[in-house]
């Protein structure tokens, strides 16, 4: 056997192209081909309808191959019709504690939510299993709001993550398997036609021009677009050959088959002869013929214009048709004339336009070898979809991915919920501060455990054909907690002042459910925080445990002689930075307050009762002694007072 052989197989809706190849010093030889059209019709617009029926042919083509190379293979690169491939958007955010430092797993499990979303997006109220996830990239990620272009380290309340996903209809890509494993091959690697295409008639070094690549088939015409170096966009459109047969077949009664072959024999031949369905014979004139073709023409032409201008916003510099019906009579020029662009804007490439590949030149030499050709390209340059089979948590899952697939990449194809790996975010803590409700976050839950054949792997640990995967969720998160200063961060927040020449620091008076607190005092679930900020002359004086203001009804209370009697207190002047003051007065940092006495004595003495009594001032006949006790016992007139005492006042 050659080394380096391989397969690739062209299964299209008319015929099926196979090629034997080996690596060559130019590039790719082409060791052995063969084409072969289908009996009936068991494809329509690229899918297969009849899966034995294709099967069938492929067997035939394969059979011939392996005969003339000497050699039997079991593995085949295929391609999908360009309608296959299917995109869509999806989001997803997650909120955060805003004290974790975002890693890379982080933000690649949002990013992953996204592509669910976009799945669930497409899918609407489909399931999962209907689609086959191809790639990603993301579009937008943000932070609290504000587009960053990389949110690994970041810390914040809220990240959110755009991306635009790709998925082939998993339909699709069953039905060329089962038509592979019909006729005893596997399926090794899996592109799209105008994938395969544009790889060998528009290299990469052709991709900063604005192109537009139209693959038309007979039931598909598959569309790509290049420009400022990349492929920017893949669509199709449902027409292509068969509707020019079908126009053929309509306007001269003919069978399909037949129709076909005169259709081909249009470009070759002065006149065409043929015998319709009513057994006449004619003869017509391939100009008759194009000339009643020229409607069918200009609407498929429109149509494959109209998508051209739609996908890339206008028309592009220049048009290449490759396919079997690229070669329609006219089909150029009507492309031309309705993308709005000169006629020699628009050509039909083939075999010529192909470099590094040599052999079979003799069968594949028209614009109908591109694809063919296109896809054992592909398959040599890794190019391909990667198809690939790893064991998840004991379940075999198949993979499809342009290039090395990931962990990630495993889990979205099992249908894993990144949400349900990531251990569940901790119970919050809700208080109240002034009456204003605050919440504590949770700790986000812990990252799964991954392993990859026994070893610690990531989210973004490449894994191949038959790896083992093993993931188990992370654990929950912690419940939030904090203090005082967590949920108020003005607590620790104090002012500098001077009192009679002494320096105070002093902080808001904290009070939990009533009690006092500090800042630094732990908080539970539902707590009352209050917050009294130091904000007038009377807080700073009520803080030092002193009092500045003065109440008419307030002061002491004596007894007597039975009777009560109340002694006001004398008030202390205030002042705040050398200027008279009031209690109600703001201060604000390094303010210096004094208090003086007004002159009076601070505290009332027993003088102060003989002007709140009724006794003579000289004494009665009789009587010159007069006598004081205060709580029993003997006073004189500066004897002080204390609230409540019991005194005693009369003449002996």
């Amino acid at each position: 056997m050659a080394e380096g052989l391989s397969l690739a197989l062209d299964i299209g809706t008319r015929k099926v192209a196979g090629l034997l190849t080996v690596p060559s010093a130019k590039g790719l030889q082409i060791l052995a081909a063969e084409r072969l059209e289908h009996g009936a019709r068991p494809m329509y617009d690229g899918q297969i309808h009849d899966v034995p029926a294709v099967a069938a042919v492929v067997r035939e083509v394969v059979e011939r191959l392996f005969a003339r190379a000497g050699v039997r293979l079991k593995e085949a690169a295929v391609a999908a019709a360009g309608r296959a491939l299917r995109t869509a958007s999806g989001t997803a955010s997650r909120e955060l504690s805003g004290l974790v430092t975002l890693s890379r797993d982080d933000v690649l499990a949002v990013e992953l939510e996204a592509v669910q979303a976009a799945q669930a997006a497409m899918a609407a109220d489909r399931s999962w299993e209907e689609f086959h996830y191809v790639g990603h990239s993301v579009t937008a990620q943000r932070l609290d709001g504000v587009a960053l272009t990389n949110l690994v380290g970041h810390r914040g309340r809220r990240v959110e993550v755009e991306v635009i996903a790709t998925f082939l209809p998993r339909s699709v890509v069953d039905s060329l398997e089962a038509v592979l494993e019909e006729a005893g091959l596997q399926m090794s690697a899996l592109t799209l036609e105008p994938i395969a295409a544009l790889g060998v008639v528009v290299p990469p070094t052709m991709r900063h021009l604005n192109l537009a690549l139209v693959d038309v088939g007979a039931g598909t015409s598959d569309i790509a677009i290049t420009r400022k170096g990349a492929v920017v966009a893949y669509d199709m459109v449902p027409v292509a050959g068969d509707e020019i047969t079908e126009a053929l077949s309509e306007q001269y009664l003919l069978d399909f088959p037949t129709g076909e072959r005169v259709k081909r024999e249009i470009g070759r031949r002065r006149e065409v002869r043929f015998t319709n369905i009513l057994g006449q014979r004619r003869t017509v004139p391939a100009l008759e013929l194009i000339e009643a073709l020229q409607p069918t023409v200009a609407r498929l032409a429109e149509t494959i214009a109209g998508r051209i201008l739609h996908l890339n916003g206008g028309p592009p510099q220049a048009i290449l048709l490759v396919g079997g019906g690229s070669l329609t009579p006219g089909l150029a020029e009507a492309v031309a004339n309705a993308a709005g662009l000169p006629a020699e804007r628009v050509a039909v490439r083939g075999r010529s336009a192909i470099t590094g590949v040599t052999g079979a030149s003799d069968l594949l030499k028209g614009p109908d070898a591109v694809t063919p050709i296109g896809i054992a390209v592909a398959a040599r340059n890794r190019s391909t979809l990667g198809f690939q089979i790893v064991i998840l948590n004991g379940r075999s899952v198949r993979l499809f991915y342009p290039g090395p697939a990931t962990v990630g990449d495993a889990l979205l194809a099992a249908g894993y919920r990144m949400r349900d790996l990531y251990g569940a975010i901790g119970k919050g803590l809700t208080v109240t501060v002034n009456g204003v409700l605050r919440i504590l976050p949770g700790r986000f839950g812990g990252p799964p455990r991954i392993r990859v054949n026994g070893l610690e792997a990531t989210l973004e640990s490449p894994v191949k054909h038959q790896d083992r995967i093993e993931v188990e969720p992370g654990a929950p998160g912690l419940p939030g907690a904090g203090c005082v200063a967590d949920v108020a961060p003005e607590s620790r927040s104090g002012i500098q002042v001077s009192v009679n020449g002494e320096n105070h620091t002093l902080l808001p008076r904290i009070l939990i459910n009533g009690v006092p607190g500090t800042p630094d005092t732990p908080l539970a679930d539902n707590d009352r925080v209050e917050i009294f900020p130091v904000r007038t002359v009377a807080d700073v004086l009520a803080a030092l445990g002193l009092d500045a203001r003065s109440d008419k009804g307030k002061g002491i209370r004596v007894t007597v002689n039975g009777e009560e009697v109340t002694l006001p207190v004398p008030s202390p002047r205030l002042y705040r930075n050398g200027q008279p003051a009031s209690p109600e007065e703001p201060v604000a940092d390094g303010d210096e307050i004094t208090l003086e006495e007004s002159g009076e004595t601070s505290q009332p003495i027993f003088a102060d009762l003989l002007a709140r009594i009724s006794l003579p001032l000289h004494p009665p006949t009789g009587k010159g002694m007069l006598v004081m006790r205060l709580n029993g016992l003997p006073a004189d007139f500066t004897t002080p007072l204390q609230d409540g005492d019991q005194a005693e006042i009369a003449w002996q």
